[in-house]
């Protein structure tokens, strides 16, 4: 078995599901589940899951964003990106009368960071009262639903175009960095509304979530080239990369058993601790090979297992 994340660029015209659908296929992996859904005509970094490593899908989906993304003056639609049907419009000519001058934009920006209320979008997997919300809107429905905080640590790269010239739309190129829940069509939308001037989102592409970047995505050709070469293997993450915030304790042999059970464990079955009195561990044989994460218990002196990522099937079965 497959245990372990691989960091997917997810191109343009594909929905999440089907790049899930795709690794299952191309893995024989049954148990795939990606990390944070993005929309179809989204690009980016989507990182997915395998095996006993799907137990990250929380913790990565609970990590910070950073997305790049361009936002469209002059129309609103209801799907919050230019895909969808256009409610609002208003002619470019307009747009320029309104937003007379850039530092305008950019204090706007400005008022949109830190913490922020955003209703979530009827286009989304947001669930009220265990109704999917985008099922909702695809059946012409809308329902009521209340602000939610998210975070938005800061803006880089700010690039205002056609401000200034005589015809053609007006838009923001721009980066942000921001906490999980954040959606930046309601961020384009609102920004929007706050100038005075219908907006969407034009493009988004996201380039880092749960610590990965661009730089070590792969495209589903190229995981497809790669399982075809017989290296698919050596573009999976190692699931404790994703834990390296916790310290460690190595398991002496004659403890394992008890390990790969999901036992409780005591001082003296360890042969090491790299940290006394944490409050969790990733736990190693004397190899390194990495099981589980255990909390210390201090009223029972006791190592108690929070989320084992090693099938006790395949180490009987290794024996």
């Amino acid at each position: 078995m497959i245990h372990g994340v691989i960091n997917v660029y997810k191109e343009a015209g594909m929905t999440s599901f089907q790049v899930v659908y795709r690794l299952r296929k191309l893995t024989g992996e049954k148990k795939i589940g990606h990390t944070g859904t993005l929309d179809p005509d989204a690009t980016g970094i989507l990182p997915v899951c395998i095996g006993k490593a799907t137990k990250l899908v929380d913790f990565l989906m609970d990590s910070d964003k950073q997305y790049k993304a361009t936002l469209l003056f002059g129309q609103k639609t209801d799907t919050q990106d230019v895909s969808g049907t256009v409610l609002q419009s208003m002619e470019d000519t307009e747009v320029r009368k309104i937003l007379q001058n850039e530092e305008q934009i950019l204090q706007m920006f400005e008022r949109f960071t830190g913490k922020i209320l955003q209703v979530p979008p009827m286009y989304s997997a947001v669930k009220v009262d265990g109704v999917k919300l985008v099922d909702a809107a695809r059946k012409g429905m809308e329902i009521e639903r209340k602000e939610r905080p998210v975070t938005v640590f800061g803006y880089e790269d700010i690039r205002i175009q056609g401000l200034s010239e005589a015809e053609g739309p007006v838009t923001v190129a721009f980066t942000v960095n921001c906490s999980k829940g954040t959606y930046i069509r309601t961020l384009c939308e609102d920004l929007g509304d706050a100038l005075g001037v219908p907006a969407c989102l034009k493009t988004l592409e996201r380039t880092r979530t749960g610590g990965l970047g661009l730089s070590e995505s792969h495209t589903l050709t190229e995981l497809d080239a790669a399982a075809e070469e017989g290296r698919l293997e050596e573009l999976i993450i190692p699931t404790d990369r994703f834990l390296m915030h916790y310290p460690e304790f190595v398991v002496k042999d004659e403890a394992i058993r008890k390990l790969i059970y999901g036992n409780q464990l005591f001082e003296t079955d360890l042969i090491s601790v790299s940290e006394k009195e944490a409050k969790a561990y990733r736990v190693y044989d004397r190899n390194g090979k990495f099981y589980a994460v255990y909390r210390y218990d201090p009223r029972d002196h006791q190592y108690k297992c929070e989320k084992m990522f090693s099938d006790p099937s395949e180490q009987e079965g290794s024996k």
